[in-house]
């Protein structure tokens, strides 16, 4: 696929406008300098017929003699003279017609004057301009295809020249980070009216994203919080309730009703998470054995989803960070390959260089590759989740992100054949 850059599209107009002028410029340049070349040459006939009109006087019976004579001293310049009278040649080249002014006929060059009934008519051969016309064609040709190859050649330069404040500004925009889009600096104005008018709107616009992503987190914040509390007191009094005797199908619904306070509290617990804008400034670090904690997580689920997991994990592999976020992060990829699999979920943690590789893999359908970025957005359900009939949030995933992102590392899908492998990679303790 061939790459659509600016700097490529400025240097192409570049080159193609060198030609356009290169080529006007030699056509006008030969058209004046035909007509110019001809104006000489109709003067320098029509002179020399006004001096041989002039001298062409006396008997008519003497005229045909005089225009041989004068053919004769006219050969040298190339010149052909014809006499007439009356509408009848009395002299010279009798292939010469009176013309009316200058005119081109055939492979010459032919003027008359005439005055009372006579004429002379002078001509000479267009074939030395032509010559000429084809030298200067040639010549011309030769400067526009040189303007067009220095053209190419100083244009991808020029027009890196050009952009290069566009290319700065980019550069500005990818060191962004989404947590505190208000912080960038994108620089200060260059001169230039229509990047400084841009930097200034992407400036501003990214000051109004994160306030609106402040007033958000603070709502997610507020309302996590508030509900934290009645969340609490809610599971202690059914917790006590469940302990009271009562009827089967109480202890059933009371069952469910925990189920789902569980599952709400959980949920404020995240929303609390990923309204917090983490980064690697306020996350902890401490040396975290990332073994320990992925076995922490598969031995704190329940037996039949325990059984389930298996954890292979190198006890040599240390990462810098906070253990509870940590933990937060491997219980929500457990979980994900949980309910999108129905059979084994493994949990791999091994080293590669200076980086520490977190793997979750299970045996599900797999996540389509167009998805494989949108997942970690929150909220994002992809449409198999939706149609499969899979309870969730899209909660999960985000804080994966989320929390990879604060530590200083990255989170994506790797290309398997079969099921769905989440990588994560964080720095290893230094």
């Amino acid at each position: 696929m061939t790459t659509r850059t600016l700097t490529a599209r400025i240097a192409r107009a570049m080159a193609f406008a060198t030609a356009l002028a290169s080529a006007s410029t030699a056509l006008v340049a030969d058209t004046l300098t035909t007509r110019w070349t001809l104006a000489r040459e109709d003067a320098r006939l029509t002179a020399a017929a006004e001096t041989l009109y002039a001298e062409l006087t006396g008997d008519p019976s003497h005229d045909a003699h005089e225009a041989d004579d004068e053919l004769r001293e006219l050969a040298p310049a190339s010149v052909r003279i014809a006499l007439w009278n009356r509408g009848i040649v009395q002299g010279g080249d009798r292939a010469l017609v009176p013309t009316e002014g200058c005119v081109t006929a055939g492979s010459r060059r032919v003027c008359t004057v005439s005055r009372d009934a006579r004429a002379v008519v002078t001509a000479s051969s267009m074939d030395p301009l032509r010559a000429t016309r084809r030298v200067q064609l040639g010549a011309s040709l030769v400067a526009v295809l040189t303007a067009v190859l220095a053209a190419a050649m100083a244009s991808r330069r020029v027009s890196g020249a050009l952009v290069a404040p566009l290319t700065r500004l980019r550069a500005a925009m990818e060191t962004v980070r989404a947590e505190h889009p208000e912080r960038a600096s994108l620089g200060g104005d260059e001169g230039w009216d229509e990047v400084d008018a841009l930097r200034a709107s992407l400036a501003d616009l990214l000051r109004r994203h994160g306030v609106a992503l402040a007033q958000s987190r603070r709502f997610a914040a507020d309302a996590a919080h508030e509900l934290r509390t009645p969340l609490a007191t809610m599971r202690a009094e059914l917790e006590l309730a469940s302990e009271a005797d009562a009827p089967p199908e109480v202890q059933a619904a009371l069952t469910r009703v925990r189920a789902t306070l569980a599952r709400v509290s959980a949920l404020s617990e995240r929303l609390l998470i990923l309204a917090a804008p983490l980064d690697e400034a306020r996350v902890g670090r401490e040396a975290v054995s990332l073994a320990e904690v992925a076995r922490e997580c598969a031995g704190s689920l329940d037996g039949a989803r325990r059984a389930r997991v298996t954890v292979e994990a190198d006890d040599e592999v240390t990462v810098r960070g906070d253990a509870a976020l940590l933990r937060v992060l491997i219980d929500n990829g457990v979980e994900n390959a949980l309910k999108f699999s129905t059979g084994a979920v493994t949990v791999r943690v091994g080293a590669e260089g200076e980086r520490a590789v977190l793997r979750v893999c299970d045996e599900g359908a797999g996540v389509p590759e167009g998805e494989r970025a949108r997942v970690f957005e929150a909220f994002h359900r992809s449409a198999e989740a939706r149609a499969g009939g899979v309870r969730g949030h899209g909660v999960g995933l985000a804080l994966v992100a989320h929390i990879a992102r604060a530590h200083g590392g990255a989170v994506c899908f790797e290309n398997v054949a079969r099921g769905a492998v989440l990588r994560v990679t964080l720095p290893v303790w230094a």
